[in-house]
């Protein structure tokens, strides 16, 4: 093993855009920070290409850093995601600090920061840098929830989730202590060694328990039930492209965690561990089921478009975790594909969120009447992403959940088939609260929030956001295999974890 600092080429690239932003942001006014802006938005691009370009360049699993840096296409793949994700949230984020009048340049300061925490969550390979890199991820987005200092909803959504995240972060720091105290070595790879692989099966109390506080510090960061608790109330009071950050980039950041700690407690050869601990899947399939029926019938009942959006995701975070529960490539590869046509839906839909609300001041399901007679594109890409998420063919919702209904059914078993079935009925309940929302556009008068005559303007960063969320969703439907083969490739070299 070698130091091998190249590797770690975009986040070199992401710590320099950071410094260079804090830099301009502290010699310039609140009103000139176009700098900051540039710096931001060529600091994620220029990531996002260069770990594009390794993924072209090297083959194969590569280490930094003595083996506490993995490269592989797992670890591209979810930077790409990262990527794509921050430059989506730069673009509403123009769009909304427009009606803000300080704070432009911390704000997509803490932004990078954010997603430079998720560039290394993707190459983490012990549970000491995985502890860091979600710290990082974790105090940015503390701060970005109550950035809006003013609003009360927006302060007591923050303290809920500081308080809530910290009893998470310590869980989490607890059971790799326990882990530690176990294996004697805070590297992934350590834990799936044979003698933890029984441990977890079988006997050995110490390294269950660890395992289990670390996998309750990881549920509250994926908002899994019973610690979901936080989502409603932080999705309603942060700013609207927060809200769209934390919903992607902070739920992509704790599934990769998630995958990389499941998989090195399923024995080298992925069979052991987890996958045969009939306790351990009966708790993870319970998990999941409770999630995906908690998040889809709370949603049901919500006048707050944003509170729909908060319940909403914590169902589909049930979903992924059906293809966590599979625990084998098939169900891994199944998460990542979930991921990526969750990306282009989930972002589209906060796109017109972010508009509708610049427009109206307020994020009332209500204000949404009529708007497919007002503003008919954002009606459009405001449906296509309601009917993605509920899986209706062709969209890329619906074949990402086709993958993990798969994955599931095909481990067989008693188990997989309820949760299975639970699975189902989740998308019958969502379907109607979706089309609710899909009936208001379309088939209620306007109330007047929005005055007569008055368009929405849309800036050419937003544009580009909506089409961008808009063709995505058709393709990750319908022309799904250069996809799938990278979902499928992801899904093998974390298999092949060293």
């Amino acid at each position: 093993m070698d130091w091998n600092v190249g590797l770690a080429l975009p986040e070199w690239i992401l710590s320099a855009a950071v410094l260079w932003a804090g830099w301009l942001d502290a010699r310039t006014t609140h009103d000139r920070k176009g700098g900051v802006a540039r710096t931001a938005w060529w600091g994620v691009l220029l990531a996002t290409a260069a770990a594009a370009l390794q993924g072209v360049i090297y083959e194969g699993r590569l280490t930094a850093f003595l083996g506490h840096y993995g490269f592989g296409a797992c670890s591209v793949t979810f930077k790409l995601v990262f990527g794509v994700t921050a430059l989506f949230i730069l673009a509403m984020a123009d769009s909304w600090l427009r009606r803000v009048d300080r704070g432009h340049g911390e704000f997509r300061i803490l932004l990078l920061l954010a997603t430079l925490g998720m560039f290394f969550v993707a190459s983490v390979e012990d549970f000491a840098a995985l502890f860091v890199a979600l710290e990082l991820i974790t105090v940015s987005f503390y701060c970005l929830t109550a950035f809006k200092r003013n609003d009360v909803r927006s302060v007591e959504a923050a303290v809920k989730y500081v308080v809530l995240g910290g009893l998470a972060s310590a869980f989490l720091l607890l059971g790799i202590a326990f882990i530690y105290g176990q294996t004697g070595s805070l590297m992934l790879a350590d834990l799936r060694t044979a003698g933890v692989a029984d441990a977890l099966g079988h006997e050995g109390v110490l390294v269950q328990f660890g395992v289990l506080l670390t996998l309750v510090g990881l549920g509250f960061k994926i908002a899994a039930v019973p610690f979901q608790l936080w989502t409603p109330d932080v999705y309603e009071g942060a700013a609207s492209p927060v809200t769209a950050f934390l919903s992607m980039g902070s739920k992509a950041a704790g599934f990769v965690l998630l995958l990389k700690v499941v998989r090195a407690c399923l024995g080298p050869g992925a069979d052991a561990g987890l996958a045969t601990a009939l306790p351990w899947l009966a708790l993870i399939a319970l998990v999941a089921g409770v999630t995906i029926l908690y998040g889809n019938l709370g949603a049901m009942w919500q006048g707050n478009m944003k509170r729909l959006l908060g319940y909403s995701s914590i169902g589909h975070a049930g979903y992924v975790l059906m293809g966590v529960y599979a625990f084998d490539a098939a169900g891994f590869a199944a998460v990542v594909y979930y991921l990526m046509a969750y990306l282009f839906t989930v972002l589209g839909v906060f796109a017109v969120v972010v508009l509708v609300n610049g427009a109206t001041k307020s994020h009332s399901i209500e204000d949404y009447s009529g708007l497919g007679r007002r503003q008919p594109f954002l009606a459009l890409v405001l449906t296509v992403g309601l009917l993605s998420l509920a899986g209706v063919p062709p969209l890329g919702g619906f074949f990402g959940k086709f993958l993990v209904f798969k994955a599931v059914l095909g481990r067989g078993g008693a188990l997989a088939v309820a949760l299975a079935f639970v699975g189902a009925a989740g998308v019958v309940i969502s379907l109607y609260y979706y089309l609710c929302v899909v009936k208001r556009l379309y088939m209620h008068e306007p109330n007047g929030s929005l005055p007569e005559g008055i368009s929405i303007p849309l800036s050419r960063p937003m544009k580009a956001v909506l089409w961008a969320c808009l063709v995505g969703v058709f393709v990750l439907g319908i022309y799904m295999k250069p996809f799938m083969s990278l979902a499928e490739s992801a899904a093998s070299s974390l298999i092949a974890l060293r």
